[in-house]
């Protein structure tokens, strides 16, 4: 193991492989060009030289425009550089880049074979590689078969669209039985599920209890429910399948033709998460009709995990009330504070008998399971000796990676049914560029309302009870026309640099002992004050008690001795507003005087309810009544850079990190004391 391989996977944060890249890029621009005129090159030239000289002032005023446009850009962020510690952004890989570049050229619409015949071949390889990364099988290759159970995934733009997208699904395979249900009372039809130990016959089974099923019974129903069919009317094959499509559309109990409400009706879904849930949760339970309040939020524990026990009650409290606990989302690398939910503790918990969707809003901690990738000891991995010095104070610790109860979490991933992972995260890739991930590649048969085009080759399959992967993505998507230049940028990254622990788990491993190197600094500089006999009044309290279960440190300035939860709150967005840059108007100041930045978020009750975050509120000395009224302001470092670890393997004298904490200590002084 080692950081040094990271120094040929990115530009660099003074562009040192600025020379290599730009070679790149115009060897990618020249074969473009060459493509153009080779294609039917007797073709008479339309722009000619005269045509050219006639547009002259339209250049001028081009090149003029894309000046000031780099001029505006010039104010962005830094997020490249290891001195910007803020929001979930970072460097890009060369090799993401370069593919971006080469595949907006192209511009393919990523939907469909005839507009992609390139780039969705790539988009099925990509989703190969992130099956495999986080423990679900990957399809077959083109145009083999098999009888095992592999999984589906595909590119989106963004984790937003992939949650909504596995909970749409997940709405839809859930219901699906009632409307199955519902034809086979009609029509007199035959087919048996298995409630408990003993098949019984769908049509005996109430409504209500029907929703029991288990989601892969509930997904393969659907081929045995056309076998019913084919079975009760002597048809073929062929024909099945489109008298079960038009005899299910007929049904008020399919969601897709007649909305929820006949469904609903029966037992109203609740979808289950933690407080820590992103915002696109609401997002897609107002989209499918649940609506916001049928979402059950659920206590988090100190390490704002969510809380296992709190999740049980909850189900139980829906189960009561008549509704469904249609899906629990666990998150795998919380926005707020990269938390990682227990999922092996959740998939325990529906194996004891409870019956979910289990999603995994990976979208920031997905990457993370590279690390995972063989049997060797992921903690001594991910470890290494930091020595902190200051003035008279000098401690030598070792970091290590991750506790048993995160371990395990990562490598339960496989027992979910669904998973979102944003390659434009940890990934380290341009935006847009989500994935969605299905245990099961019969899923996305949920997902379409069309009839697909059955070869014979297929049904032939289908009577074999083989299957095969997909030939095209776009009948199966909640998305329409979608970007190729996405999936070649993360194509050619997971190329160059595998997403397992020989590639993106060497990034991974740099920004996880990055993270911990700060968490450590942070901690000791009470230490360090004392033995250096420093009277500061005020002191570092991490928001975790433990090291961060990822790579985002959250923590507050505590004024010493206490002051009132406003005034705290009044020191810590100083403090923040030393490390960030406003705009005045619509200008933006430049960023070169700016040497750190750093974001914050608020606890408020709505989020955090005070009995959850009390552990937190007992060690800050904060009052709980105060929380209530005035919400918690927390300083936060999403500490994602690769450059870290590169820098101190290869004795690098320049200790960002240290000079980030001394820099923060005396924002705190002035804040404190101003």
């Amino acid at each position: 193991m080692s950081a040094r391989k990271i120094a040929a996977w990115f530009l660099g944060p003074k562009a040192e492989n600025a020379e290599w890249e730009r070679q790149l890029i115009s060897h990618i621009l020249e074969d473009y060009f060459h493509w153009r005129r080779n294609y039917f090159p007797s073709d008479e030239i339309l722009i000619t030289e005269s045509l050219r000289r006639d547009h002259q002032d339209f250049r001028d005023r081009l090149g003029q425009q894309v000046d000031e446009m780099l001029a505006g850009l010039r104010a962005h962020f830094p997020f490249y550089s290891p001195r910007y510690n803020a929001h979930m952004l970072s460097d890009q890989t060369m090799p993401s880049v370069l593919g971006y570049f080469a595949g907006l050229l192209y511009n393919p619409n990523n939907v469909t074979p005839e507009s992609s015949p390139v780039t969705l071949r790539w988009e099925f390889e990509v989703a190969s590689d992130i099956l495999k990364m986080l423990g679900y099988n990957p399809p077959p290759e083109s145009g083999q078969t098999t009888k095992d159970e592999f999984g589906f995934a595909h590119v989106t733009g963004g984790g937003t669209v992939a949650n909504l997208e596995a909970l749409w699904i997940a709405r839809n395979v859930r219901y699906f039985p009632l409307a199955v249900r519902d034809v086979c009372v009609r029509n007199s039809i035959s087919l048996s599920v298995k409630m408990t130990a003993d098949p019984v016959e769908i049509a005996s089974v109430a409504p209500a209890r029907l929703l029991d099923l288990r989601p892969n019974q509930a997904i393969y129903l659907h081929a045995r429910f056309i076998d019913a069919i084919r079975r009760h009317w002597d048809m073929a094959h062929s024909e099945a399948i489109r008298c079960a499509h038009e005899l299910i559309s007929e049904s008020e109990f399919s969601i897709p033709h007649h909305g929820p409400r006949a469904a609903y009706g029966v037992r109203p879904p609740v979808i289950l998460v933690s407080d820590s849930r992103h915002y696109s949760i609401g997002k897609a339970a107002d989209v499918l009709g649940i609506g916001r309040r049928n979402i059950a939020l659920i206590d988090v524990d100190p390490m704002f995990r969510m809380n296992v026990a709190s999740l049980a009650a909850q189900i139980e409290r829906v189960k009561r009330e008549g509704k469904l606990p249609l899906a629990v989302v666990a998150i795998t690398g919380s926005t707020e504070a990269g938390a990682v939910d227990p999922v092996h503790r959740i998939a325990d918990l529906r194996d004891s008998g409870e019956n979910f969707w289990l999603h995994i809003d990976a979208a920031w901690g997905g990457y993370f399971r590279s690390l995972f990738s063989d049997e060797e000891d992921v903690g001594e991995f991910v470890s290494r000796d930091l020595t902190i010095e200051r003035g008279r104070y000098s401690k030598t610790l070792h970091l290590r990676w991750g506790s048993p109860d995160v371990h395990d979490a990562f490598r339960a991933f496989h027992r979910a049914e669904s998973m979102t992972v944003d390659p434009h995260k940890m990934g380290y890739v341009p935006y847009p560029c989500g994935v969605v991930a299905f245990k099961n590649d019969l899923a996305r048969q949920f997902a379409t309302e069309e009839i697909p085009y059955i070869s014979t080759a297929h049904l032939e399959d289908l009577d074999a009870r083989r299957h095969r992967g997909p030939d095209t993505v776009g009948p199966y998507i909640l998305e329409g026309s979608k970007p190729g230049a996405n999936v070649a940028a993360c194509w050619l990254s997971h190329r160059m640099i595998p997403p397992d622990r020989t590639g993106y788990g060497e990034i991974m491993r740099a920004s996880l002992l990055a993270a911990r190197e700060l968490y450590e600094r942070l901690i000791h500089w009470e230490h360090g004050a004392r033995a250096n006999g420093e009277n500061d009044r005020w002191r570092f309290v991490n928001v975790a008690p433990q090291p961060p279960d990822t790579n985002v440190v959250c923590f507050l300035i505590q004024p010493q001795p206490a002051v009132s939860l406003a005034q705290t709150n009044r020191v810590n967005r100083r403090v923040y507003e030393a490390f960030t840059l406003g705009s005045v108007g619509d200008h933006r100041p430049y960023s070169y005087l700016q040497p750190f930045f750093l974001s914050r978020t608020v606890f408020e009750r709505s989020s955090y309810s005070p009995g959850a975050i009390s552990p937190l509120l007992e060690r800050a000395g904060i009052d709980p009544g105060e929380y209530r009224q005035e919400g918690l302001f927390v300083l936060r470092a999403t500490v994602m850079s690769p450059y870290h670890l590169l820098a101190a393997e290869t004795n690098h004298q320049q200790v960002l990190l240290a000079e980030f904490a001394e820099r923060l200590a005396a924002k705190a002084t002035e804040a404190v004391t101003s």
